[in-house]
């Protein structure tokens, strides 16, 4: 063929990557409309900023979660990353990207979850799966706005040694 008649698969290639890119920076994903709308609500008393959390919380379909064990029992880790695994549903999958493995500091009292994501839903989902109270969830996310690897990080205390995770 000679070079005037060749097909346009560069330009076509290029404009289907602006296109892309278009669309990715004008549509939001899903739920962040949402959430901008609730908050932007002008009037709502101080009291209607504490909504029901059943009805506020976008429940995440996929939870990364890490595992830390902060008690003497050996495996407690392993066992609970084992149970959190198999509660996975159709509607929440449950990840744990890395070994379940210590933390630095022993013995944990009570089981902490600390959450990297802005919303607490994740965590919240994980503690009642644990059967823990939500008072145990703190925050710690990055400030460079970057998506953290891991959503969840849970390190377990010594609450968990009468847990149904405790014994094999």
């Amino acid at each position: 063929m000679s070079k005037g008649k060749q097909f346009p698969w560069r330009w076509i290639i290029g404009g289907l990557a602006v296109a892309v890119i278009s669309i990715t920076i004008l549509i939001p994903p899903p739920g962040i409309q949402e959430e901008n709308e609730e908050v932007e609500t002008p009037g709502e008393p101080e009291s209607a900023s504490e909504p029901d959390n059943a009805a506020v919380l976008i429940t995440p379909d996929t939870i990364r979660v890490l595992v830390l064990n902060g008690t003497e029992t050996d495996g407690l880790a392993s066992r609970t990353q084992r149970e959190l695994l198999g509660a996975s549903t159709d509607s929440i999958v449950i990840l744990a990207p890395f070994d379940p493995s210590d933390t630095d500091l022993k013995p944990y009292e009570e089981t902490i979850l600390i959450s990297q994501l802005p919303d607490l839903s994740a965590a919240k989902v994980v503690a009642n799966i644990l059967g823990v109270s939500g008072e145990c969830i703190v925050w710690e996310v990055p400030a460079d706005g970057r998506n953290p690897i891991i959503d969840i990080i849970i390190c377990l205390g010594e609450d968990m040694n009468g847990s149904a995770y405790s014994d094999e």
